[in-house]
């Protein structure tokens, strides 16, 4: 497991940057190590090839070299994010993907945010964050694992990821390597730390920004909660990153649960 650590200050907002060519779970690798406590935070864990990704409950998340995968551990404390907003953090790390592909004019018109937190481009994922807390002995901290198809070869993937999935180098029908990679990670994690302090400082805009990206807005869902499945309209994504629903009865506000796909 091989990796190289970058402690400088070339990346931004993050103090360390560990790059490894193969790992099963970049969440699990940073996990690791902020219970360790080794490395200076912010820390990015970032794996050319991740075979073992998770996605939200037992759902793993496929990969490959094409693929941007990478976790992200914040001292929530330092920054002065409160606990409250940790449930938020998916829809800020989703807002910070879509500003950095803009900013690489890398986007599309369609992109945007299948609550809780999925991009999507025309009905296909673009790509996943799943936020984890973890409890250390140097207090809590804050994972954000994401995985972004870039060049992703789905021809490959399985049968079921293929029906789903698309890349960015397909919406922009590019022949791309692995040199693009990084502009995009240090494009990711200079947007996040920029929205990260609009999360802490409640700026309406941000949550603005999410409810103008919500792909199910005035959709019907039906939404997993584990004990019952609530079905009805959504009606966006409120500024406590709730998911709003109409039953016909009365407007539900969601913070959990899975998206069932129609």
């Amino acid at each position: 497991m091989a990796s190289l650590t970058n402690q400088n200050t070339s990346w931004p907002f993050v103090r360390t940057t560990l790059i490894h060519e193969k790992l099963a779970s970049t969440s699990d690798r940073a996990a690791e190590l902020v219970r360790r406590g080794s490395h200076a935070l912010p820390l990015v864990v970032w794996a050319r090839c991740q075979t073992q990704g998770r996605g939200r409950r037992t759902h793993e998340w496929w990969s490959d070299s094409g693929s941007l995968t990478f976790t992200l551990a914040i001292d929530p404390e330092h920054h002065h994010l409160a606990v409250a907003d940790e449930p938020k953090l998916a829809l800020a790390m989703a807002v910070s993907i879509v500003r950095a592909l803009e900013s690489l004019r890398l986007g599309s018109a369609s992109l945007g945010i299948r609550w809780p937190n999925d991009l999507e481009v025309g009905g296909r994922k673009l790509g996943g964050m799943l936020p984890e807390r973890l409890d250390t002995e140097n207090g809590r901290r804050v994972l954000v694992g994401v995985g972004l198809n870039v060049f992703s070869r789905l021809d490959e993937s399985p049968s079921t990821i293929r029906a789903m999935a698309t890349s960015l180098a397909a919406l922009h029908d590019a022949a791309w390597d692995e040199s693009i990679l990084p502009a995009i990670l240090a494009a990711i994690l200079g947007q996040f730390e920029q929205v990260l302090e609009q999360l802490v400082e409640a700026d309406p805009e941000l949550a603005a920004e999410w409810g103008r990206l919500d792909l199910l807005r005035d959709q019907p869902v039906r939404v997993d909660l584990g004990s019952r499945i609530v079905a009805g309209i959504a009606r966006g994504i409120d500024a406590e990153g709730a998911l709003c629903i109409d039953d016909g009865l009365e407007q539900l506000r969601i913070f959990g649960g899975q998206v069932l796909r129609l």
